[in-house]
C-alpha cells in the first residue's frame, strides 16, 4: 500500500528545493497548490521541470503498485493514483486503467482531452486499444474541473454504452470513478454499473 508522509513545513518551504529563494515569490503568485501543479504540467524552466518530475515519480510509484496487486482490493490506491493523474489539469480528461485477467494494472493513458466540462469519448478506440494491450478489464475516469463531483447523466449513459461495447470483446468495466479535487463517487459503489 502507498502511503503519505505529512510534514510541518510551510507551503513555501517545500517549494524551496526546487526554487530556492525564489520559493516565497513562487507561491504568493500561485496561492494554491492547484496552480502550482498546473504550472508544472507544462513547465518552462529547470525549477518547474523538477517539480513536474516530482509528479511523474510519484504517479509511477502508484501504478507500479497497481501493477503488483488486484486493483479490486486497493481501491484507495487506485483513487491515489487517480487523483495524481488528474492533479493540475484544469480540462477534463478521460482516463482508462487497462487491467489484466488478475486486475494488475497493464497500461494507464488519458485516452481523450476536452474542455472544462466536457469530452467526446469514442467507444471504438477504447476497444481497439483494450485488444491491443490484451486488456481483460479497464476502469474508467475522468476529472469534473467544476468541483462537482456527481456524475451526470450524459456520464452515465456513457458508461452503460462502453460496458456493452467492451462486453462483446470479453472486456469488463470494473468501475468509473468521477473525481473532483479530493472528492470522488465510484459507479460500482453506487450500483450504476
Amino acid at each position: 500500500m502507498f502511503h503519505f508522509h505529512s510534514t510541518t513545513l510551510s507551503d513555501a518551504a517545500l517549494l524551496e528545493r526546487f526554487f530556492g529563494q525564489e520559493a516565497e515569490d513562487v507561491w504568493e503568485r500561485c496561492g494554491s497548490w492547484a496552480k502550482v501543479l498546473e504550472i508544472a504540467r507544462d513547465p518552462r524552466t529547470e525549477p518547474w521541470h523538477a517539480l513536474a518530475n516530482a509528479l511523474e515519480i510519484l504517479q509511477r510509484g502508484l501504478s507500479e503498485d497497481l501493477a503488483e496487486r488486484d486493483a479490486l482490493d486497493a481501491p484507495e490506491t487506485v483513487r491515489a493514483f487517480l487523483r495524481t493523474f488528474f492533479m493540475g489539469r484544469p480540462y477534463e480528461i478521460f482516463v482508462v486503467l487497462y487491467l489484466d485477467a488478475r486486475n494488475r494494472l497493464l497500461h494507464a493513458e488519458e485516452a481523450f482531452r476536452g474542455t472544462l466540462t466536457q469530452t467526446s469519448v469514442y467507444p471504438r478506440e477504447i476497444v481497439r486499444r483494450a485488444l491491443e494491450l490484451r486488456a481483460a478489464a479497464v476502469i474508467f475516469s475522468h476529472q469534473h474541473p467544476s468541483g462537482a463531483c456527481e456524475p451526470s447523466i450524459a456520464d452515465e449513459c456513457l458508461t452503460r454504452q462502453l460496458k456493452e461495447t467492451l462486453a462483446m470483446v470479453d472486456v469488463k468495466v470494473l468501475d468509473h470513478f468521477v473525481i473532483a479535487g479530493a472528492a470522488d463517487v465510484s459507479f460500482a459503489q453506487r450500483g450504476l454499473l
